[in-house]
């Protein structure tokens, strides 16, 4: 859970280096943006640990600290990786709306979100990490067309794709609630 949370982490501290008004176009802020993009997936991954709480709430755990242990320490990882996606997500928005007309936006948050799907997809059950676009590209790569190219693997990641972004809109509007609620300015 550490670990994921932690990976879960890294594009949020990346959009703060990436997604900033006097953001420099070198050749290290397009590879910093690849790691991004490469890392992206690792914060709504996070919702698929929820199994292991189903796992954790099969053994010979008693109720109370199911409820009181388990059930709150998942919540609480799931919330705060799913809110390093959503802040990250955005930053990305609010950074691209300088550069890129309206109208495409939502074409590329689409494509960002669809992305994350087949990462999170590929991370869960092909068993593939971040770090394997390095370590394994060719192996990567032929094992993700082959899961886009299978209807039932494709459908399953449509729908992951609408709650992924229902979740994420749903998310955003809090935190934007919450911001107004702090400072009326906003």
């Amino acid at each position: 859970m550490v670990w994921n949370l932690f990976l879960a982490f890294i594009p949020l501290v990346l959009s703060l280096f990436l997604f900033r008004p006097i953001a420099n176009y070198r050749v290290l802020w397009w590879i910093v943006l690849l790691i991004f993009i490469a890392f992206l997936p690792n914060a709504p991954y996070v919702l698929t640990d929820s199994i292991h709480l189903i796992e954790l709430s099969q053994k010979d755990y008693s109720i109370g600290a199911i409820i009181f242990i388990l059930i709150p320490q998942y919540t609480l990882f799931i919330f705060a990786g799913f809110e390093a996606y959503a802040v990250s997500i955005t930053r990305l928005e609010n950074y691209l709306q300088d550069f890129i007309a309206a109208k495409y936006l939502p074409l590329i948050k689409i494509t960002i979100h669809s992305l994350c799907v087949i990462g999170i997809y590929i991370g869960r059950f092909e068993r593939f990490n971040s770090w394997d676009f390095i370590a394994q590209p060719i192996n990567l790569i032929l094992t993700t067309a082959e899961d886009l190219l299978d209807g039932s693997k494709l459908l399953s990641m449509f729908f992951s794709l609408i709650l992924l972004w229902l979740l994420t809109e749903f998310i955003k509007l809090v935190n934007h609630q919450i911001a107004l609620a702090i400072n009326p300015d906003v």
